[in-house]
């Protein structure tokens, strides 16, 4: 699984003060945060106040992960809170998402400590850190002996960032548990009452030997959902479904009229490249882009004419358009949304794939844009070792020209950064210095004292405001 990263030893994450503008005559990729024994989880949300929030699960197994504010700048970032696994649960399940009300609200894949066979929760927390609360708690899991499934009535891990409803409520998936095992699809209000499932994935009946998960509805959901003008609920699975390879689904906000609208279809590997091909794509890691016009637009991880993931659109009514078929230097494996941009057209990355300077083929990664009828499309960029590889993060647009992400390995650090895009060559310093406050670490911002956010004795020492 790609959205999220192992968490081995003990974590940082480090700034400098010192910020840098500069012009160029094109398009420019910037560090913003360089990350360092802490790997970012999930999308970036953009504030009210301008700055970029965001949670990482620093390389340890004794701490929870952390809650952070970066300046869009660089010029500042910190830690606003530290979650304890002892009561907050820990390893953060996705990115954040700002509620109507200002605050943040996200989810981590197990509970406390002390609750054997925890499922996860759902919290909130301010953008200043203060009054965090653990809004749900999922139910502990079950296995037998004979079927190691994890199975419950709620769900298992929730891996996706929660969407909050034109109701107010908070929406979202969790990628395993369930009666079935297979996942959930559930609702929560915004001060943790009302938690309701709106759906259970159905029972695996592969009987195979083929590893593939066989529903008829789906299973494994990772992707973020999405609210539609018609006030359904409408999502991804990467698994599951008649063939195995995903399905796109609907579901009304009070979890009535359950729909699949498109079962991905089956793979073949082709004999040159052991690509896994097919028409439509499959196996989708992400969830689904609003276009404003009647449609959803979406990415699959593999599958189309080359087996490199395609980018498609899927009306109401379940019509699906290929809209692009990535061919390696285009881009490959896309693993996050698309974001509309204020242009109308869809931006997105790809977690591997694009062309070195010299041409060559890269494995990096890019970042591209594409009109909604699928014409234009247009590889902005070809991801560099300065700036990292694996971007795997739903991009957030700042300005009309600029957008932010993060790559999830790479970069000054070699944990992976929040990098910034500049449709017009501008360019941030930004903080590269992995916490060294002597020496500028591949170019990294040099000059005032460095913060560094460490885990262990530094933070055991913070005050933690509840």
């Amino acid at each position: 699984m790609f959205r999220s990263r192992s968490v081995l030893a003990l974590g940082a994450l480090c700034l400098s003060a010192s910020v840098a503008f500069a012009q160029s005559a094109t398009p420019a990729v910037s560090t913003v945060v360089a990350f360092n024994f802490s790997n970012n989880v999930g999308n970036l949300v953009l504030g009210g106040d301008g700055a970029l929030y965001g949670v990482v699960n620093p390389v340890t197994s004794v701490t929870g992960g952390l809650v952070y504010r970066a300046a869009a700048d660089g010029s500042d970032t910190k830690t606003i809170y530290q979650l304890s696994p002892a009561d907050d649960g820990f390893a953060p399940g996705a990115g954040l998402t700002l509620g109507s009300d200002g605050l943040l609200y996200g989810t981590t894949k197990f509970g406390r400590t002390s609750d054997l066979l925890s499922s996860g929760t759902i919290f909130r927390v301010s953008t200043s850190g203060t009054g965090f609360t653990v809004l749900h708690r999922f139910q502990p899991y079950t296995t037998t002996a004979t079927d190691p499934t994890l199975k419950n009535e709620q769900g298992v891990f929730p891996e996706a960032e929660l969407t909050e409803g034109s109701d107010g409520y908070l929406y979202g998936v969790t990628s395993s548990g369930g009666p079935n095992g297979t996942g959930t699809v559930f609702k929560v209000s915004k001060e943790g009452t009302g938690f309701q499932v709106l759906h259970a994935f159905a029972v695996d009946t592969d009987t195979t030997t083929s590893g593939l998960v066989v529903t008829v509805d789906g299973a494994t959901p990772l992707g973020q959902l999405v609210q539609g003008a018609d006030g359904k609920i409408y999502g991804t699975t990467s698994a599951g479904g008649t063939n195995g390879r995903g399905v796109i689904f609907r579901v009304g906000s009070d979890g009535t009229g359950f729909e699949v609208l498109k079962h991905f279809s089956a793979v073949t590997a082709d004999a040159t490249t052991a690509l896994l091909e097919n028409a439509d794509g499959a196996t989708p890691l992400a969830g689904l882009t609003d276009g404003n016009d009647g449609f959803f637009y979406g990415v699959t991880s593999i599958g189309g004419a080359t087996g490199h993931g395609v980018i498609f659109s899927i009306a109401t009514d379940g019509t699906y358009t290929v809209l692009h078929a990535f061919d390696g230097t285009t881009g490959q494996r896309p693993l996050a949304e698309m974001v509309l941009g204020s242009d109308g057209r869809l931006y997105g990355t790809t977690g591997t794939g694009g062309v070195t300077s010299a041409g060559a083929a890269s494995a990096l990664g890019t970042l591209f844009v594409i009109d909604r009828a699928g014409t234009n499309f247009t590889r902005l960029y070809s991801f560099t070792t300065d700036v990292g590889a694996l971007p795997s993060t739903k991009l957030v647009q700042q300005s009309a020209s600029v957008f932010y992400g993060t790559v999830a390995s790479g970069s000054s650090c070699g944990y992976g950064a929040i990098f910034r895009y500049s449709g017009t060559g501008d360019t941030v310093t930004g903080s590269k210095n992995c916490g060294n406050t002597n020496n500028d670490n591949n170019g990294g911002g040099a000059g005032g004292p460095a913060l560094v956010l460490m885990l262990g004795t530094l933070l055991a020492l913070r005050r933690r405001t509840r």
